[in-house]
């Protein structure tokens, strides 16, 4: 599938999107780009009142029937009303205003009516690289900082589900390791070909897990057919699963700021989307990334 798919705007495109602490230039500007290309409604909670800020823009009065903004005299007051409203089904996607990281994880992982079934949350960075052939998911470079094989094969089932949403029919996934063969000395390595053991037995043709591989390996088929390597996934894999933060969060930004890799992201695993850029993400990745929440929650 290619990246655009999944990020092109449309006025069919509707959710009640919830913003945390929405009362911010940067964010606002994200927000009214996405509010003219859709048909979406704003939910904004903050502790201070967005609305001059909004009307600064001078958007169509139209427009701002769908914004909708929620004051409160404490964050505490703030969390719990959003949570309310997000297990009520007021709202339904989840974004990040202008929020630590700490406090967002935080608000996140203590309402546990949030999480979906398989109990487990992780990011997914969607990728469009100059010179892959169609988009790139990655996963965890931001989220999990050092998951087990346990959690890591639940964060394979939410790839697989979140796949689906977007209308995959079979999922390629590749256990990045530093080779491509078991190696008792290298954790990854080891782990990785636990976990496709484990997907193997199951034998579902909708999803194939591979592992270890290197990058080059999963990415490059050049590479693979050259060296004659044997895999039904190797140069044309969909998503790559890290082994730890440390792996994947340098990978993540190398891609970026390297690869010219355009990236939308989200959480996956809870209820309904959650769209948690980091602070440094670029005004297009928030865009793409909210346009995205919006195509799986569809």
């Amino acid at each position: 599938m290619q990246y655009q798919h999944l990020v092109e705007p449309t006025q069919a495109l509707n959710g009640k999107v919830a913003v945390l602490f929405a009362n911010d230039e940067k964010i606002i500007s994200v927000l009214l780009t996405v509010l003219k290309q859709t048909n979406i409604e704003l939910h904004l909670y903050d502790i201070e009142d967005p609305t001059e800020l909004i009307r600064s823009y001078n958007i169509d009065s139209t427009l701002i029937t769908r914004v909708h903004t929620y004051e409160f005299e404490s964050e505490q007051a703030l969390f719990n009303t959003c949570s309310n409203d997000l297990a009520q089904g007021k709202v339904n996607v989840l974004m990040k205003g202008n929020i630590e990281d700490n406090k967002m994880f935080a608000f996140i992982l203590s309402n546990h009516q949030f999480i979906e079934r398989y109990g487990y949350l992780n990011h997914v960075a969607c990728i469009d690289l100059p010179h892959y052939h169609k988009h790139l998911m990655l996963s965890d470079a931001y989220f999990n900082v050092a998951p087990t094989v346990e959690e890591k094969k639940q964060i394979i089932k939410n790839l697989q589900n979140f796949a689906q949403s977007i209308g995959y029919k079979q999922l390629k996934v590749a256990l990045l390791s530093s080779v491509n063969f078991p190696n008792r000395k290298i954790k990854s390595a080891t782990e990785a070909e636990k976990i496709k053991l484990t997907f193997e037995r199951i034998g579902n043709n909708e999803l194939l897990v591979g592992g270890p591989l290197t990058f080059e390996y999963a990415t490059n088929m050049e590479s693979v057919i050259k060296d004659n390597f044997k895999s039904e996934i190797a140069g044309d894999v969909d998503a790559i699963v890290v082994a730890n933060k440390d792996v994947g969060d340098p990978l993540y930004k190398a891609l970026t700021l390297f690869g010219q890799a355009r990236i939308a992201s989200l959480i996956i695993g809870a209820k309904f989307p959650i769209v948690l850029n980091e602070i440094s993400a670029s005004k297009q990745s928030k865009i793409d990334s909210l346009l995205l929440a919006l195509k799986i929650n569809s």
